[in-house]
């Protein structure tokens, strides 16, 4: 019993960073946004290929648990989301 409550505990410790994080849930959202854009194809192919790489960054960011990927990352997600929203 105490070894199962131990593994909860540390997945609990685990998972909670990238639960928290913003991006998990944005990256999606984001990403359905765009394709749902009436935005000219080439220009939604383009925001399409940086917000798969930022995603890439996003999720490398937390694998090796930094904060500046993190951050980058995100910067990539707001910008994208400004040029959805014009």
């Amino acid at each position: 019993m105490r070894t199962l409550l131990l593994t909860c505990a540390c997945l609990a410790f685990v998972s909670a960073p990238a639960l928290a994080c913003r991006g998990t849930a944005e990256y999606p959202e984001v990403a359905l946004q765009l394709a749902q854009a009436s935005i000219a194809a080439a220009a939604k192919d383009a925001l399409t290929n940086r917000l798969d790489a930022g995603d890439v960054l996003h999720r490398r960011g937390h694998e090796i648990d930094s904060i500046e990927l993190m951050k980058e990352s995100l910067k990539i997600l707001d910008e994208i989301k400004a040029q959805i929203a014009k």
